[in-house]
């Protein structure tokens, strides 16, 4: 694929957040980077998925030299939430939805201790989640504290007041430009 650093790049992703898919972002943006672009547009739709590989592109995302513009283009939901405040700049379309909720764990048959580390586990991937959530957002206490119990949504009007989104705005290729699906 050839970049230019002097025009942005513009990728989509719409799958769940999974090392498949993390290494598909995260090799792009590399590629962005090692091609010297400044600026990348991500049209992003995720269910979510593994809160690990979540914080992994969060971190990875923050850590390049790349402005990041992302728009919500469908839902974003559970740790991809984590992964789409990652960006510098952010926005949602009119039709989308964001979702937060608890770390859920397998539902596999364990031993007594089994099950204590598994929930201990998915207490601190909640930890983890909160922290990201309120550094780089102002979801209000309460909303974070019923994100702990059940599936909270957010829709666009209240992502703008909880910091989630700069504004509503339409993910829109701008004409000649190429847009690469991860």
């Amino acid at each position: 694929m050839a970049m230019s650093s002097t025009q942005p790049v513009y990728f989509g992703y719409t799958g769940m957040i999974e090392p498949g898919g993390v290494g598909r972002i995260a090799g792009a943006l590399n590629s962005a980077v090692n091609s010297g672009v400044e600026t990348v547009h991500l049209a992003f739709s995720s269910n979510g998925g593994y809160v690990a590989d979540g914080i992994y592109l969060h971190n990875h995302i923050r850590a390049l030299p790349l402005h990041v513009v992302i728009y919500n283009t469908g839902s974003v939901s559970s740790i991809a939430v984590s992964v789409f405040l990652a960006a510098a700049e952010r926005y949602c379309s009119s039709h989308a939805m964001f979702m937060i909720h608890p770390t859920t764990m397998g539902s596999s048959e364990m031993t007594a201790r089994r099950l204590q580390s598994a929930l201990d586990a998915a207490l601190a991937d909640d930890d983890r989640t909160d922290n990201i959530l309120r550094q780089y957002s102002s979801i209000p206490d309460d909303v974070l504290a019923a994100r702990r119990h059940s599936e909270v949504h957010i829709a666009p009007r209240q992502a703008i007041e909880f910091g989630l989104v700069q504004g509503v705005r339409e993910f829109a290729l701008p004409q000649g430009q190429h847009i690469v699906q991860i």
